[in-house]
């Protein structure tokens, strides 16, 4: 395993960001940009052994500042959507920015992907990022001391880890936010890859996407990933909740959560064999398939972002959870801080 920090650029502000890329012993990598924490490459083999990027994004500086859809950013202080309504802690309401046509929060107004976080090497294969968000942060409590911790092995597994301890009672829902295309960053769409979802129910929204509250099985819907089938083959099905998201954007409950990690996701993309598994200690998982790129943002290798190009598998809590009793609640402390982990695994056949 391998090391090696460079400078990734500037930002508008005169901010200098490093980035660094960890190789492993057989020439595979990933690339990680202190902008926004960001996991900006992973770079792995397919069937016949050729190394291709699996992550739609950015290759300069310019791009990342310009990006609105948070490709490979360390999303928070909450991940997904909170209603216009804000938050409760014990009983004191907390407004938090609106930052969607001024009707409810999206990723915590973007506060996390936006930063520069501290970066230090820690052993011979993992990067430590850090961030401190302040007190009334888009309206958040408390102040929070966020670790993100991303390491690469030989067998090809990127693991996320993530600690955030506040100082007061809060809400904390981090994520990465990665677009995968198994084909390669500039790979068509992502409807033929197919996709096996460890999860028994999901929970529908609003028309602002937006959870109701219902966790609803399944079984007998287009959400039902549990068996191996290609994302698109029941996208364009008439069900109302298809047409709100514009295709899946919605929250799936892992089955069996019990906090320890557990696979939720396996995805094999059939014209290169890369297999991608999924695995967390979290209770779910956003699955979001690119609803909304429409090829005007310019991204790798010069190349504009299509229409489906990636996918995105967000471990987390439920979206919005602090508002549905139904949910398990996203509220830690000093001395029940935000810690999990998540990993992806990848291989060929």
């Amino acid at each position: 395993m391998k090391i090696e920090k460079t400078v990734y650029g500037t930002t508008e502000n005169g901010i200098e960001v490093p980035s660094f890329t960890i190789t492993n012993s057989n020439g595979a990598y990933i690339e990680l940009v202190a902008y926004g924490a960001t996991l900006n490459k992973i770079v792995v083999p397919d069937r016949d052994g050729n190394l291709t990027d699996v992550l739609v994004g950015f290759d300069t500086m310019a791009g990342q500042e310009l990006c609105t859809d948070s490709q490979g950013r360390t999303v928070g202080r909450v991940a997904n959507r909170i209603a216009g309504k804000g938050i409760t802690i014990d009983g004191e309401k907390y407004p938090i920015t609106k930052n969607v046509n001024g009707k409810f929060t999206l990723h915590g107004n973007h506060e996390y992907a936006k930063a520069v976080w501290e970066s230090e090497i820690v052993g011979d294969n993992a990067v430590r990022f850090t961030y401190f968000s302040a007190d009334g942060n888009e309206g958040f409590p408390g102040n929070v001391q966020n670790a993100v911790t991303f390491s690469f092995d030989a067998e090809n597994a990127v693991t996320i880890h993530y600690e955030c301890v506040p100082d007061r009672k809060t809400a904390i829902n981090v994520t990465n936010h990665a677009y995968f295309n198994l084909e390669g960053f500039d790979g068509g769409q992502i409807t033929e890859h197919v996709l096996q979802l460890f999860c028994d129910a999901y929970t529908p929204t609003d028309t602002d996407c937006i959870p109701t509250g219902e966790i609803r099985p399944v079984a007998g819907t287009p959400f039902d990933f549990r068996l191996p089938k290609k994302i698109g083959r029941d996208v364009n099905h008439d069900d109302a909740q298809l047409k709100i998201g514009i295709g899946y954007d919605h929250n799936f409950q892992i089955e069996n959560y019990d906090g320890t990690v557990k696979q939720f996701a396996r995805v094999y993309e059939p014209k290169t064999g890369r297999v991608m598994r999924g695995y967390t200690d979290l209770p779910g998982v956003q699955l979001y398939i690119g609803n909304y790129m429409d090829g005007t943002q310019i991204g790798k290798a010069g190349k504009p972002l299509n229409y489906r190009q990636g996918f995105c598998l967000e471990t987390q809590y439920f979206p919005d959870a602090l508002n549905h009793a139904e949910f398990i609640p996203c509220a830690f402390t000093p001395d029940h801080p935000f810690i999990s982990t998540t990993i992806f695994k990848f291989s060929a056949e």
